[in-house]
């Protein structure tokens, strides 16, 4: 990788310690969810059956908006411009353009390295937010440049995801650098630890060193602040839990490459609302109409296909294992959403 070491050096921005986890404050939250489990479906014998949305009690009083909302809407909006910056924003089509005749790079060899990258960042104990991260890594550089440019042979794109998640990584909490480093990272890629750096150069300096754009995890946290900061409320907790699920899931779609971050998690929130029977969340959430989340809605079904995409059954696996059944309703009983 010669044309790697004459690449232009990082900004200070990546090189200082990078911020941590900025998902810290859920901590207490995230002891609480360990421990729920949703509810079954009550027909969970009968494989179409799914969870109906629940009408809204009337009894739950509306919530008022939070004190320092001024300076939250100014987040917010500073979040929103910085999803769309065109530098942020990977190119939905761009297996056809950008890869077209390059070996080794499909939409379920894509799913397979998200899959692998999610395993690994599990296994490691990294940031929860790491995953999303390194996908958005992937789809910009590939966005970007050939395959075949990140490295002279071996396995391309575990190369490039190796990468990724230690950029990533490095990004979402440089303390965790402890627990990995490149000779980890090449785990994915089964390659050199050199490999990896040298790929790792390559891909911050292709992304511009702008490596701290929102990602679906980020608008997640964001979207449902409101409704588990400070309450022991275990329906609050269960839609967090599921939207960032949901959101994870997401990721295998090539499909959802196409959408903005903030789109993927108000699908992943509004899905959850309606899975648990929390009404705060069963409607349009973040200022989106049902329409225009009405493709990405429709992608996060298809991942839960009856052929799924790779890495969905390591996925619901790890989420059973631990939270137990859910089943999305009948996209049926979404007509009247779209009302």
């Amino acid at each position: 990788m010669a044309a790697a070491d004459n690449l232009s050096m990082p900004s200070m921005e990546f090189l200082a310690p990078s911020r941590q986890d900025g998902e810290a404050d859920m901590d207490d939250i995230v002891q609480l969810t360990r421990s729920i489990r949703l509810r079954s479906p009550s027909d969970a014998a009968d494989a179409t059956t799914a969870v109906k949305a629940a009408s809204p009690p009337p009894s739950r009083p509306k919530r008022k908006p939070p004190q320092g909302w001024e300076y939250e809407a100014s987040i917010e909006a500073t979040l929103r411009a910085t999803e769309r910056h065109p530098a942020e924003r990977p190119s939905p089509d761009y297996l056809r353009d950008t890869q077209a005749g390059e070996e080794g790079i499909t939409a379920a060899a894509r799913a397979e390295l998200v899959d692998a990258m999610t395993d690994f960042s599990r296994h490691y104990r990294l940031a929860p937010g790491t995953p999303h991260r390194a996908a958005a890594f992937v789809d910009r550089f590939l966005s970007a440049r050939k395959l075949g440019a990140i490295a002279a042979g071996g396995d391309k794109l575990g190369i490039l995801g190796g990468a990724a998640v230690l950029a990533a990584a490095k990004y979402e909490d440089r303390l965790l650098l402890h627990l990995i480093g490149a000779r980890q990272a090449a785990e994915i890629g089964e390659c050199s630890r050199r490999e990896v750096l040298a790929a790792e150069r390559q891909l911050v300096a292709v992304l511009g060193y702008r490596l701290g754009g929102p990602t679906a995890y980020t608008f997640v946290d964001h979207f449902t602040r409101h409704i588990v900061e400070g309450e022991e409320d275990e329906e609050a907790a269960a839609v967090w839990l599921l939207a960032h699920h949901l959101a994870d899931m997401a990721l295998l779609s090539y499909r959802c490459v196409a959408f903005l971050p903030s789109v993927v998690a108000a699908s992943a929130v509004l899905l959850a609302g309606l899975v648990v029977g929390y009404p705060e969340m069963a409607a349009p959430v973040a200022g989106y109409t049902m329409e225009e989340l009405s493709e990405c809605v429709d992608a996060i079904y298809d991942v839960h296909a009856s052929e799924p995409l790779p890495g969905f059954g390591r996925m619901m696996a790890h989420w059973e294992a631990t939270h137990g059944r859910y089943s999305l309703p009948p996209q049926s009983t979404l007509a009247d959403l779209y009302c």
